[in-house]
């Protein structure tokens, strides 16, 4: 593998990481709520924005039991906590060879 070293403006890396800057704004607005502290729980649509999927993968995933999730009270509604979708990118994740 070849090194290479480039070089740009400083305008041209603002215009480079406006996009990543963007998303990660997204992100951290659905991890926390509107008063700065961390969200408990999401719901269907919110867990598959987090996730960058649609929410019938989502339903696959439960289905199979891939990922975990809360049914409250034996009823439709369908809740995810940080911690199902931390545990579902980690089990996913691929490692890098050595």
């Amino acid at each position: 593998m070849e090194n290479k070293v480039l070089v740009i403006s400083a305008t041209e890396l603002i215009e480079y990481l406006q996009p990543i800057l963007v998303k990660m704004e997204k992100m951290e607005a659905l991890l926390l709520k509107k008063d700065g502290s961390p969200k408990a729980v999401f719901s269907d649509s919110e867990a598959a924005e987090f996730l960058h999927c649609s929410t019938k993968k989502l339903q696959v995933l439960r289905n199979s039991r891939e990922i975990g999730f809360i049914r409250e009270n034996g009823g439709r509604k369908i809740l995810y906590k940080m911690e199902h979708l931390m545990e579902y990118l980690e089990n996913n994740e691929l490692k890098r060879k050595k």
